[in-house]
């Protein structure tokens, strides 16, 4: 509804004139209350609670958290819906959501209307902080599903979207960016970069007044690549499907701004104990608004990096570092170690490579990686691959084969996402 939506985004927009610990008081009363309403409504949680001997009351805080069991996607896939849905709830009042299944098996997510509508809210904030109004025009590179062609303007002039399948033909989607001329353009890394290497080529001049990427893992050399070729800033939004919006890029690039107004955000080490701010950890998040389909302590399989810095910007809500890819996107070496695709990427320099616009590394058995290529004049000689060799068994160990595959395209999942690393090999954290 949208003025319940509107008295959201105002709310929201309130709350970054707050302090810190006025922001932690709204996110520690709002824990406490779907805490409860979890444990006397929500089947799952209810067992869950029981199992450690734990009631609602005794969750005061964030840190109290840890006395929860976290919950897992498997969890939920495997149990029957009235075990996850909050009693007296009706499916077909509640905004469905089916994830892609990227990382195996699909899940379906419900939400009442209110936590849709505060969804919406919550993703359009680092919009406005960004600059971005209702009345710019924006280009929307996503899935087709999505795709809408040329937005109706709507309320007087406002909302001018314009939304465009990532899997229109390059040519014909620059042939649509020139017409719209947008004054932002939202999207994935993955489409921006072929899109800017086909500009570079055709002598193609798109000029936003503001980049937004998300969904996917972003290289700084690939946000360098966006930044150069559209000639303006870029801004980097975090989420999952599950819970919505979870962090946000400013201009300061200090670090994502945590959405702790709809969300608590935990960071674990291998035994299940909140890290220290600098220190890397698996990610758990608590949805505060969706009453209908908690989830608590849900681990989104992402590791991120807390951090007690203060932004620049002077917006009160705290900071967190460089998401470094979900876990199955970390490779194993031939010792064991798991490597972080950030590190894995920056040592293989295929980025770099003439002609190389995309690239995904594929561990397919311990000892065993195949290294897809694509671009529009991929060419790799002998020496070059190599060398590529050379520096992955330096990182990953003696004895690792790898096959090099020039490609027209990368295949996307079902969400139209594209992971620059995909590794069949479980990662053993705890090993």
């Amino acid at each position: 509804m949208l003025l319940r939506t509107l008295y959201y985004f105002y709310s929201l927009k309130r709350n970054l004139s707050l302090s810190l610990s006025d922001l932690q008081e709204i996110q520690r009363k709002s824990l406490r209350r779907i805490v409860r309403y979890a444990y006397e409504n929500v089947p799952l949680y209810h067992r869950k609670f029981g199992q450690t001997g734990v009631k609602p009351g005794d969750i005061r805080s964030v840190r109290d958290l840890s006395r929860i069991p976290v919950t897992t996607k498997a969890e939920i896939q495997s149990s029957p819906l009235q075990d996850v849905l909050a009693s007296g709830v009706e499916t077909n009042g509640c905004v469905h959501i089916h994830t892609s299944g990227s990382t195996g098996r699909p899940l379906d997510v419900y939400l009442d209307r209110s936590a849709a509508d505060y969804r919406f809210a919550l993703m359009s904030r680092p919009f406005w902080e960004n600059g971005i109004r209702p009345w710019h025009r924006m280009a929307i590179i996503t899935i087709p599903s999505a795709r809408r062609g040329y937005s109706t303007p709507k309320y007087r002039g406002l909302a001018r979207r314009l939304h465009i399948s990532m899997f229109d033909d390059i040519d014909q989607q620059l042939s649509i960016l020139t017409e719209y001329r947008p004054d932002f353009l939202d999207s994935y890394p993955s489409s921006l970069l072929p899109l800017a290497h086909a500009c570079l080529e055709r002598g193609i001049s798109i000029r936003p007044k503001l980049i937004l990427t998300g969904a996917e893992l972003l290289l700084p050399s690939d946000a360098e690549t966006i930044r150069s070729v559209f000639g303006c800033d870029s801004v980097d939004g975090y989420g999952c499907l599950e819970i919505g919006p979870l962090a946000w890029e400013c201009r300061e690039h200090a670090g994502y701004h945590m959405n702790v107004d709809g969300v608590v955000m935990e960071f674990l080490d291998k035994d299940g104990k909140h890290v220290a701010a600098g220190e890397r950890g698996e990610i758990a998040c608590t949805s505060l608004v969706n009453y209908s389909m908690p989830f608590i302590r849900y681990l989104i399989d992402d590791q991120g990096t807390p951090s007690y810095e203060e932004c620049p910007c002077g917006r009160p809500l705290p900071l967190m570092k460089m998401v470094e890819g979900r876990k199955d996107d970390f490779l194993t070496a031939m010792d064991g170690r798991i490597v972080s695709p950030l590190v894995f990427c920056y040592m293989l320099h295929l980025g770099y490579h003439e002609g190389v616009s995309q690239f995904r590394v594929i561990q397919e058995a311990r000892d065993r990686l195949t290294i897809q290529l694509a671009g529009l004049k991929v060419q790799l000689d002998e020496k070059t691959a190599e060398d590529a060799r050379s520096r992955i068994r330096e990182t990953l160990g003696e004895g690792m084969q790898v096959e090099f595959q020039l490609v027209d395209r990368l295949d996307r999942d079902a969400g139209g996402k594209l992971r620059n690393v995909v590794s069949h090999v479980p990662a053993k954290w705890n090993a």
